[in-house]
């Protein structure tokens, strides 16, 4: 039977809430000046960091500094590939042209259904109880819009330069 959780953040804040049955289960927390994020789900830990703002991976740690996987993001196809320790890999990716939903799949028994919509967002799936993929899923999406914002942002200040 499909679940769903959903998650909640402020127009310019870089905290995400997300939210089962109505209540707070998790945090995503954003650095401002870099793609370093603090999650916290059940009352676990985890730690995403990224060697550098364009860097294409990024280390998830958790509570004792343990390793527990990676983030290899294809920042030209808009995708990223997962890789937790002892799992089998799972595939991010945009599922519609607007940027507001994307999935992550195992391609086997694990597939999460992301939607976004102005600030909020739903999480749908039958396997919701892996809560790193879910923290993961969100800091991948926030990490495609900083790239995209400051994508933006150079092509202004290039323009700026020109006239």
């Amino acid at each position: 039977m499909e679940k769903a959780v959903t998650w909640t953040k402020g127009m310019f804040h870089s905290a995400h809430q997300i939210l089962c049955d109505g209540q707070i289960c998790g945090n995503l927390i954003f650095e401002t000046w870099n793609n370093h994020a603090f999650g916290i789900m059940w009352q676990k830990n985890y730690h995403f960091r990224c060697n550098g703002f364009l860097n294409t991976t990024a280390t998830i740690y958790g509570d004792n500094q343990e390793e527990l996987g990676t983030i290899t993001f294809h920042i030209w196809q808009f995708r990223a590939i997962i890789t937790l320790k002892n799992e089998v890999p799972f595939s991010w990716n945009y599922s519609n042209s607007w940027l507001s939903s994307w999935n992550v799949s195992n391609h086997q028994d694990t597939q999460l259904h992301f939607r976004a919509s102005s600030g909020s967002g739903m999480i749908l799936g039958e396997n919701l109880d892996n809560e790193l993929l879910l923290l993961a899923g969100l800091y991948i999406k926030k990490f495609f819009t900083r790239l995209l914002l400051a994508f933006m942002v150079f092509l202004v200040f290039m323009v700026v330069l020109r006239a």
